[in-house]
């Protein structure tokens, strides 16, 4: 009696989660996951479904989007013409790819940049750090991860001096990704000195049973004075003195430095997260009169859990498929979808070169034996995969023949896809792309390539391992 009383539960909890995940639109491969874990595992399937299982950002966020959206695009059809260069003036797969992110995102093309890549930790923070003590009118930060120790306490000193000359300085922090550094005196030594900290995301027990807590803002933004901006792959943590006890080694990173109208435009972006967590209008200043400062072409694409659809991968499909000679990638967590797989395939077999960089080690087990799954595949078609030896390549680049690149804090796995805020700079500028290919190349030379017979030779327990957990890689 018993027994037939939990198949009965049993039957009625899986039926359950499955009548709600077919009312919702969901990716085929999320829903085969979720009813193959509510199968095997009723309770913990039907309890993580109803935690983790559906893009939920609260009643209270989806009333203020709806509301900022218009203000969005009001603002953006506002951007100067001057600053707005048509795509027609880029070469044909350049031009696909920026009327795909316009059309996305709203954002235009723009001209007159100077971009700055820096590729070491102490460099970026301390050329940050410059620019902040420099600073005139205002300083804003967004960042997924502020971690105290280092050289991170150099920059809430400049932060504290900055505020005390009178510079309108404001934080955001993801609750989650900055747990730390908020039970650190340095939130209310910028608090006392004036800077406006902003907890994005806010994680408790309560919050739990409305919202998903494992959506997060992943993005790295930094604007000065509305003129100069930052982003790309580094939080606000010394590398030195972060998850130190992981055994992956030291992060590594790299930042752009954006001077040109693009850095209020990435302010703008940052205001509308602002504006969501608050529930206050998006009135981002009137653009400043800058000097052109360069040629370089740019777009910033911000993305997010809040649209119905990837948009983040659309757009590095259509990069994909653009290419003709060349595709490099750089990220810390590969778990594509099924149609980027499909996608980089299909670049080696037409005989574009196509090169995946990946840390040897990385946080996250699961994530490892994920990505590990599509390695057979990959080196089938050609696609040389190379295992970064010295500590956890964190650089999030994608460099299409030279020319295009995509440079930011989107990591190529569903989680950045699907459930983070990002944003992303896209960068039409043969030189910058040069340079973040040099990059890649000094990556490459620290580096080892897997070989397809020493990969099928591995032991059989860890080809099912890899293949069992790539099964469930739509939930990691």
């Amino acid at each position: 009696m018993f027994l037939s009383f939990l198949y009965l539960v049993y039957v009625l909890l899986a039926v359950a989660v499955a009548l709600r995940i077919f009312s919702r639109r969901s990716s085929r491969g999320t829903a085969l996951a979720w009813l193959l874990l509510v199968i095997l595992v009723p309770a913990v399937g039907a309890l993580g479904y109803l935690l983790i299982g559906e893009r939920r950002l609260g009643r209270t966020w989806m009333q203020r989007a709806i509301k900022l959206q218009p203000q969005i695009i009001r603002w953006a059809r506002a951007i100067p013409t001057s600053d707005v260069v048509a795509p027609g003036t880029l070469s044909s797969s350049a031009e696909s790819i920026s009327r795909l992110a316009a059309g996305l995102a709203g954002l235009p093309l723009m001209a007159g940049h100077r971009l700055r890549l820096l590729v070491d930790s102490e460099s970026i923070m301390r050329t940050l750090i410059a620019d902040i003590h420099t600073a005139r009118h205002s300083v804003h930060l967004e960042f997924y991860i502020w971690h105290p120790g280092g050289f991170v306490d150099d920059l809430v000193t400049a932060l504290v001096e900055a505020a005390g000359r009178g510079v309108a300085c404001r934080a955001l922090m993801d609750s989650l990704g900055s747990r730390a550094f908020f039970r650190s005196e340095s939130v209310a030594r910028l608090r006392t000195a004036g800077v406006e900290v902003i907890e994005i995301l806010p994680v408790n027990a309560l919050r739990a049973l409305f919202v998903r807590l494992d959506l997060r803002d992943h993005r790295k933004i930094a604007v000065i004075d509305r003129g100069v901006a930052y982003t790309g792959s580094m939080n606000i943590a010394d590398p030195r003195f972060f998850k130190q006890d992981a055994g992956v080694g030291e992060w590594v990173d790299a930042m752009v430095r954006i001077e040109g109208p693009a850095a209020w435009a990435l302010e703008a972006v940052s205001l509308s997260l602002t504006a969501l967590q608050t529930g206050g209008d998006f009135s981002p200043p009137e653009p400043p009169i800058l000097s052109l400062t360069d040629n370089s072409r740019v777009q910033i694409f911000p993305s997010g859990p809040h649209g119905s659809t990837r948009h983040i991968e659309a757009l590095l499909l259509t990069a994909i498929y653009s290419a003709r000679r060349e595709i490099v990638l750089t990220t810390p967590y590969f778990v594509p979808s099924e149609t980027m797989l499909t996608a980089l395939r299909s670049a080696a077999v037409r005989g574009v070169n196509v090169i995946l960089i990946v840390p040897e080690k990385v946080d996250s087990r699961l994530v490892r034996y994920a990505s590990d799954a599509y390695n057979d595949d990959m080196l089938a078609a050609g696609i040389t995969i190379l295992h970064f030896r010295d500590g956890l390549l964190h650089t999030k680049s994608v460099v299409i023949d030279e020319q295009i690149t995509i440079f930011g804090t989107v990591n190529l796995d569903l989680r950045s896809f699907e459930l983070n805020f990002e944003v992303s700079l896209i960068a039409y500028d043969q030189r910058f792309s040069s340079e973040v290919r040099e990059l890649q190349r000094q990556y490459e030379s620290r580096s080892h390539a897997l070989e397809l017979e020493q990969w099928r030779a591995r032991p059989r327990w860890r080809r099912l391992l890899e293949n069992s957990i790539q099964v469930m890689s739509p939930l990691l």
